[in-house]
């Protein structure tokens, strides 16, 4: 089935790649919400996505366009298209050849096309203010933690990445409202990390950093900043072979912004 959505409408993605820095705040919420929604987005008349978002039909026709297509049909095309496409890549286990590949490329494409430049600003201008940082991971993104905490240690942070529950549990009270959390899990709802982080908030407000999947997830709704991740849903004999890398290359990318930044002003002065 791979290839049949090229004669009907391009992949939701690709056709919206080259607009999105034209989109003013309340367009990119609305993209956001149309990503982490695209199951239900598909179904819905123009009426009931307007209504559903408290803005007027004219309002949604031109959020379409702007995002480069002929209208609220073509938008909505190639939704369903997208759909089909990642449902059938999840539904199978052939992870060798060309076109699992080629999926894997994309899927680190999408994610770093859809980053958001006022949320990599508002991550760059934090980081400028030299907080501590702690590293929660769940057990699929543990090695990108100890490898998050080596590379901001590098940076001269103090990072802190506990490995064990009880090293977790000590660092509670530890936590202030000028640090961040980056907080790292696809799904979103790993039950020990939120358990953490609830904990942390009724006490202080630290900026909680999250990198999770594009839906509606219990990280991403705790979270003041989120980027979201595409990952094609593998598991072969019980274990996860869901790919992590896509995680890393935001962590790195945000990472070259802050020493760019930290070049520039040096540069300046």
């Amino acid at each position: 089935m791979r290839g049949w959505h090229n004669d009907l409408s391009k992949d939701f993605f690709e056709a919206t790649a080259e607009n999105l820095r034209g989109l003013n705040r309340t367009e990119r919420d609305l993209f956001d919400y149309v990503v982490k929604n695209m199951g239900e987005v598909k179904h819905m008349s123009i009426q009931k996505f307007a209504a559903g978002k408290f803005l007027s039909t004219t309002t949604i026709f031109r959020f379409t366009k702007k995002l480069g297509f002929s209208g609220y049909s073509d938008f909505i095309n190639s939704l369903l298209v997208t759909s089909h496409i990642h449902e059938d890549t999840a539904s199978t286990l052939a992870v060798t050849g060309p076109g699992y590949s080629e999926d894997y490329l994309k899927n680190a494409i999408e994610a770093v096309r859809v980053m958001s430049k006022p949320r990599i600003e508002k991550v760059i201008d934090l980081l400028s203010l030299d907080p501590n940082i702690y590293i929660l991971t769940d057990d699929n993104t543990h090695a990108i933690g100890q490898y998050c905490e080596r590379l901001f240690i590098g940076l001269g942070f103090h990072a802190y990445f506990p490995e064990t529950a009880y090293q977790m549990h000590n660092l509670v009270n530890r936590i202030r409202g000028g640090d961040m959390i980056l907080a790292l899990s696809y799904s979103g709802d790993d039950a020990v990390m939120i358990d953490f982080i609830e904990r942390v908030l009724l006490r202080e407000r630290p900026h909680l950093l999250s990198i999770t999947r594009a839906d509606n997830n219990t990280l991403e709704s705790l979270s003041d900043t989120n980027f979201y991740v595409f990952a094609d849903e593998l598991q072969i004999g019980g274990m996860c072979l869901r790919s992590s890398v896509t995680m890393l290359m935001i962590v790195e990318l945000l990472v070259y912004e802050f020493i760019s930044r930290k070049e520039q002003l040096s540069e300046t002065q």
